[in-house]
């Protein structure tokens, strides 16, 4: 034993001995630093252009905003870091606009410093928060502007850049009327801030002063004079109004036909057919080893059906003489295929898109549609609700949430001296948009109580039954109903076993009280409700397509359906949207080109499923679908369709076959 401990402290030594002389050359040989280069990938969010840098084993944060010549609080804010931490393999995203700027900062700094990178000494900068445009806080003698993106200005090149004229942006301006301000072009203010497409409210812009006229420069620094004598704690009211911003939709009214057609509209459609992954489909077989599988890949289902449903409406169009020229490409579930698009000029001429599909292809190819006015259309729901925003040249066909909300408030408005009871299932309405419904649903009521006296009451219901007590919650729905008026529910929910459970104790209630509920769309095929109690409740749902099979229109869709894919399409596949987003924006771009992409109300023709109202609320953004139908469950077991402003119809009814003659032909 003795012997054992001896030699493991003797081989101990040895190898310390051994180790030293590398441990000392660790702790003193310096790190070697990582050179940061600037990337050559760049997407589009939101109309902005971003640089993808990609963080190397060794780079810092310091070093990389240094490099792209920006702040490290730009870039942190910009990615979401806590306590600046990166890791090797991040990618972060740096707006293109704050590197122009800072670059420009720089070279025009005639010190020599770079009091364009946050953290170098002598710099002196402000924040202004995004909202408090105009607004500056002092650090130490002056005042320092900082661009929307997040990138500082220097004090000192501020005052010593006689080059450019620093413009902040107001709410409401863009490119168009801030370059007529100035009386110089677009051309010469996007070169002056490369990358930029959509200025903000608080960025700044740099006016070249040698394009800009006096009379621009007079009237521009006229407007921009602080008033004198206001206390620093006064609220302003904002009583500026953008006449440019004001535009005119027609609602849309009697059916358009179509009958002769002449003219080539250019169509471009992307899709995710996912054709690598159904080419390399297999299955395994007690037979054979290997064997290839006929069945289609399941994410490609959709939107295969959407294509069927386009194909035939472009075979309708081209019957009335119409020369519909369609260019179809798989855009997979990533963005390579659509940069690769954008990238080679093969959707520069085209007249519409389709797609895409994803949210980030949507982001990336929005600057680009909005650079050329080439009109893209959103063929599927989207789960963000301001997805349209800062995308002039985008279509949403499905309405988003605000939308629908407003459907549901406009519903409860027109049933004034009702009890309505807003059902929720978040605690204190942390939700947003449980929180956003509720003030709708206040507003549409004209009460701003919260109280049971009030004609609408919040009531917390989270659908747990405390030891399968059934009675219990009857009872707690019982007290909030009223014998005398009818009772509306608004589920602010859609969560399955909240609306099931609420479904079935209200049910038990319908005989002593009258009450109808009003819901999501996303409730209307939940399994685990009877669908008995939709219509003995009375159900009111917004939805943003109904298919009638009694009309002509559809009856003649299905026979051509059935004749070109030997089967007949399902109440819930995508051919009747893919055939009525085809039908209704190729249709239009050939009979009113431009006019009807700026007011599309303006052609109304007899569609399947569909009843589009497209609108923006202003030139910076998208247009937004609010043409929803109101499905009426009834105590007879039929289902009544109304539109907002129009009369009830009964499913079955005859609504004047308008669609029946033009698919003769195909």
């Amino acid at each position: 034993m003795k012997y054992f401990s001896w030699w493991r402290t003797a081989a101990l030594l040895v190898l310390a001995a051994l180790l030293m002389p590398v441990l000392l050359k660790a702790q003193t040989q310096a790190p070697v630093p990582v050179p940061v280069s600037i990337s050559g990938e760049k997407i589009v969010v939101e109309g902005r252009v971003y640089y993808m840098h990609q963080v190397l084993k060794g780079q810092t944060l310091y070093s990389i905003a240094r490099a792209y010549s920006v702040s490290v609080d730009m870039v942190a804010r910009e990615n979401g870091l806590i306590d600046n931490t990166i890791k090797d393999g991040q990618v972060l995203r740096i707006p293109a606009a704050a590197v122009e700027q800072g670059r420009a900062a720089m070279k025009n700094n005639n010190d020599g410093t770079r009091t364009g990178v946050a953290g170098q000494t002598g710099q002196t900068t402000t924040t202004v928060q995004s909202g408090q445009a105009g607004q500056t806080r002092q650090s130490g003698q002056g005042k320092s502007p900082v661009t929307g993106t997040g990138t500082q200005v220097p004090q000192k090149q501020v005052a010593q850049d006689d080059r450019y004229i620093h413009h902040l942006v107001k709410r409401g301006e863009t490119l168009g009327t801030i370059a007529n301000d100035y009386d110089i072009s677009v051309r010469d203010l996007k070169k002056a801030n490369r990358g930029l497409l959509f200025p903000h409210e608080g960025d700044y812009l740099l006016i070249p002063r040698n394009k800009a006229s006096n009379r621009g420069q007079e009237q521009r620094a006229e407007w921009e004079q602080e008033p004198a004598g206001i206390p620093a704690d006064t609220a302003i009211a904002d009583t500026l109004a953008f006449a440019y911003d004001t535009e005119i939709f027609t609602i849309p009214g009697e059916k358009t036909r179509l009958e002769r057609l002449n003219g080539t509209v250019k169509v471009a459609v992307l899709l995710p057919f996912f054709i690598r992954e159904n080419n390399t489909r297999v299955f395994a077989d007690t037979t054979e080893s290997v064997k290839t599988t006929s069945q289609i890949y399941d994410g490609s289902l959709p939107f295969l059906e959407a294509y069927e449903g386009i194909l035939i409406a472009a075979d309708s169009l081209r019957s009335l003489g119409l020369t519909v020229e369609m260019e179809v490409y798989d855009t997979g579930a990533d963005s390579a295929e659509t940069k690769r698009l954008l990238r080679t000029g093969e959707l520069d001429d085209v007249d519409l898109i389709i797609g895409p599909v994803f949210s980030f292809n949507l982001e990336q190819i929005a600057g680009w549609a909005a650079e050329r006015d080439i009109p893209f259309v959103s063929p599927v729901p989207l789960r963000d609700s301001h997805i349209h925003e800062n995308k002039p040249s985008f279509y949403r066909v499905f309405p988003s949430q605000e939308v629908v909300q407003d459907i549901i408030a406009d519903e409860v408005a027109g049933r004034q001296g009702s009890r309505v009871i807003f059902l929720y299932s978040d605690t204190a309405m942390y939700d947003p948009a449980t929180a956003s419904l509720w003030q709708k649903v206040k507003k549409a009521t004209g009460d701003s109580a919260v109280s049971g006296g009030g004609s609408v009451v919040p009531y917390f219901y989270t659908g747990v039954t405390e030891r399968r007590n059934v009675y219990s919650t009857v009872a707690s729905f019982e007290s909030q109903l009223d014998h005398e008026r009818k009772n509306i529910i608004v589920l602010a929910t859609t969560s399955t076993p909240v609306v099931s459970s609420a479904f079935s104790a209200l049910h038990s209630l319908t005989k002593r009280y009258d009450i109808m509920v009003i819901g999501y769309p996303e409730i209307r095929g939940l399994e685990t409700v009877d669908l008995k109690y939709y219509y003995d409740l009375e159900l009111h749902i917004p939805s943003e397509s109904y298919i009638d099979f009694e009309a002509p229109g559809v009856k003649s869709f299905s026979a051509m359906y059935l004749k070109k894919f030997r089967t007949e399409p399902m109440a819930e596949s995508f051919a009747w949207r893919g055939f009525d987003l085809a039908w209704y924006f190729i249709g239009g771009v050939a009979t009113g080109g431009k006019s009807f992409l700026k007011d599309p109300g303006t052609f109304n023709p007899e569609l399947l499923c569909l009843e589009p109202d497209f609108r923006r609320s202003n030139r910076n953004n998208g247009y937004e679908n609010r043409g929803l139908f109101i499905l009426h469950y009834r105590k007879d077991m039929t289902i009544e369709i109304v539109r907002p402003g129009h009369q009830p119809q009964k499913c079955g009814e005859d609504q004047g076959g308008g669609i029946s003659s033009p698919f003769s032909g195909s």
